[in-house]
């Protein structure tokens, strides 16, 4: 049973984790100053302690957690635009490439969780099917500018990537709800 409500609490992290690095509102104040009313460190700190409670349940999770914990404390760079001038290139890069790692191994394990603790298998094809196509629009954002400098593609890939971000919205809800559904049955049962 605890493992059960663990891993509700978990994917529910997950949800949420993903939820805050989508939707990412700033308050402006002229050029000079821009103040994040939904942080990425929130996004990041959700993933990071999703990861921590299905870590039991999926041990590869765990090796997640120091690259959860790089891209939150480096997301904090939000609150300060300039620091983006004066990074390296090598360094957004690096975090780009960690980013996209990230991404596709937790939502990797997320989906042989799914397959794993639920009768519904088509969860898990789901999970990984979004995993497929969020990764490789944010791998065509991320070199977008490199090949073509089309206003135009970029916005579809924006508006693909946020399509997939909604749909892996709606199937981690779905998942932790699942979850809670079978957690519910077990206490009725016992």
């Amino acid at each position: 049973m605890t493992e059960q409500a663990d891993l509700f609490t978990g994917a529910r992290r997950m949800f949420w984790g993903y939820f805050f690095l989508l939707l990412d509102f700033n308050f402006n104040l002229g050029s000079s100053a821009t103040i994040p009313l939904l942080p990425n460190v929130l996004g990041w700190f959700f993933l990071f302690r999703g990861v921590d409670a299905l870590s039991p349940a999926r041990p590869s999770l765990a090796l997640l957690s120091p690259f959860c914990t790089v891209l939150g404390v480096c997301s904090l760079a939000q609150f300060f635009p300039w620091l983006e001038g004066l990074s390296p290139g090598w360094l957004s890069l690096l975090l780009a490439m960690m980013t996209l790692y990230t991404h596709f191994q937790l939502l990797t394990d997320l989906a042989a969780l799914a397959e794993a603790s639920l009768s519904d298998g088509d969860l898990g094809k789901r999970l990984r099917s979004c995993r497929n196509f969020l990764v490789l629009s944010q791998t065509a954002l991320y070199f977008s500018d490199l090949f073509l400098a089309a206003t135009a593609l970029a916005l579809l890939l924006m508006a693909a990537s946020l399509c997939v971000y909604v749909v892996l919205l709606l199937q981690l809800w779905g998942f932790s709800r699942d979850l809670e559904e079978a957690e519910e049955l077990r206490r009725r049962e016992g």
